[in-house]
């Protein structure tokens, strides 16, 4: 297999690109699945009514919506490189910003949450990341940063999934995401920049699944093998054959491990952290 198309190089026109016709309705399936998780988190470290809060790559929104709905006496702050999802939310108190969040120039000591989901992966200076996201909270205030750790596709028992995931793991490193080792290391990236009280939740998520992660999951075989296949990386067969596989009832395979982990910023950070 051969294609004269290159690899993306970043996640905005990568496999998940909003120029994806499917991509809005792959998003709702994301939320479906994620937001219990999301707003279990939110709790457990106990959102104020006049909490100022930024979500970084807000995707189509939810969590952002949400945010505001939980903070009315406060603000909210969404960023996402694409907004073209996010236009309509009705809320005084909620406001998008399109820009890449590596370029975003914010005062320290602005916000009280800062929030990102499946995105930190995705960036190539993450850990520097960390620490500018730590700076723009305030003392007491919470970082929060859920991202998956995905099983080596060479670790699976069925063929189909490994060259499938093999070859989604090429296209993952072509555009600088961390899709394996990364969230295993969130915790102890929070601890290293100062934050303190860290917890931790995390979720398997397995294909085969009959409810919303398995819905999601499909979403996600199409989009991301109708781009691998586009860039010769694989043929229709291997496509078909592990969505063949998800439909099969005794079929199942760990896939990822979702990781939030969160920490409160007890005190000024130093800037060369």
């Amino acid at each position: 297999m051969r294609s004269d198309v290159p690899l993306a190089t970043d996640y905005s026109s990568g496999a998940l690109s909003k120029d994806n016709p499917e991509e809005l309705e792959r998003l709702r399936l994301l939320e479906a699945w994620g937001d219990a998780d999301t707003h279990t988190v939110m709790k457990t470290i106990g959102l104020a009514p006049a909490w100022r809060c930024l979500e970084i790559g807000a995707g189509a929104g939810s969590i952002a919506r949400w945010l505001a709905g939980q903070c009315a006496d406060g603000s909210v702050v969404a960023v996402d490189l694409d907004t073209r999802y996010l236009a309509e939310h009705g809320r005084d108190n909620l406001a998008w910003h399109a820009c890449d969040v590596r370029c975003l120039d914010l005062p320290d000591g602005s916000f009280d949450l800062v929030h990102s989901r499946l995105t930190f992966c995705h960036l190539a200076d993450r850990e520097a990341m960390v620490a500018r996201a730590t700076r723009w909270l305030k003392p007491g205030g919470w970082l929060v940063i859920g991202d998956p750790m995905c099983m080596p596709a060479a670790w699976s028992v069925h063929e189909p999934i490994r060259r499938f995931f093999g070859a989604l793991e090429t296209a993952w490193q072509a555009q600088g995401s961390d899709m394996t080792r990364w969230a295993q290391a969130i915790p102890a990236q929070l601890a290293r920049v100062g934050l303190r009280d860290i917890g931790v939740l995390t979720k398997a998520n397995r294909l085969g699944d009959k409810g919303a992660y398995g819905k999601l999951a499909l979403a996600n075989l199409r989009q991301e093998g109708g781009y691998l296949i586009g860039r010769g990386l694989l043929g229709q067969r291997d496509v078909d054959a592990v969505i063949a596989l998800c439909g099969d009832p005794g079929f199942t395979d760990i896939r990822s491990i979702t990781v939030y982990a969160w920490g409160r910023k007890v005190s000024s950070v130093p800037s060369d952290c």
